[in-house]
């Protein structure tokens, strides 16, 4: 009867952490048209069966153009939504459960994002993350000085980390500069990295 129990509780503890695994695969497959415009279900599904199959994981979207699962993981999902967008999604830490941080990124010569917070069923969590200005990302923000002028779009690509609950913030203003503006703006700007801590995402 010991042994019995043993056998089950391990199944149950297999199968507990089976359904923890699948919580971003979950996510991704079920989530609302408003949320994935350009994958079906069944986009989603054969994104999911081919990386597990080694494959890459390439479809043919509701629009005809291409999009590519890149990354997928327990808590983790990167996207290609198509030539010019990109998706990640980041389950984080929230009041004993978890929320979905999802950030957009629209790209040409270079990307701007904008980061979203969802609960679990795809209700908007009422959680906001102020960009940061242009003067922050300047190494020695004194050195902002007459460069300022020249940063005259505010673009931001920000990036999820698979690895950790971090966000990174970069600003790409130099890749539309001319050759000669942006050997000078870029050797002085520096990548922000935040950690989400209490419900925020906090400088570092």
């Amino acid at each position: 009867m010991r042994n019995l129990n043993i056998i089950i509780l391990f199944v149950a503890l297999l199968l507990a952490g089976g359904a923890v695994a699948q919580d971003m695969r979950a996510l991704f497959l079920d989530a609302p048209d408003s949320i994935m415009p350009l994958l079906t279900p069944n986009n989603r599904a054969d994104c999911v069966d081919f990386l597990d199959a080694g494959m890459r994981a390439r479809v043919t979207n509701r629009f005809e153009g291409h999009s590519e699962l890149l990354a997928i993981s327990r808590d983790y999902m990167e996207l290609r939504s198509s030539e010019s967008s990109a998706m990640q999604m980041k389950l984080l830490p929230f009041k004993g459960d978890t929320i979905i941080a999802v950030v957009r990124s629209v790209c040409a010569e270079s990307c701007d994002s904008r980061i979203t917070f969802y609960n679990r069923d795809w209700t908007m969590a009422g959680i906001s993350f102020s960009r940061p200005s242009i003067e922050e990302f300047f190494a020695v923000p004194d050195s902002a000085g007459h460069l300022i002028d020249r940063c005259d779009i505010y673009l931001v690509q920000l990036r999820l980390s698979p690895a950790d609950n971090s966000l990174q913030a970069e600003y790409t203003m130099p890749h539309y500069m001319n050759k000669a503006d942006s050997a000078l703006v870029a050797p002085r700007l520096r990548t922000l990295r935040y950690r989400w801590e209490s419900g925020a995402f906090v400088r570092e």
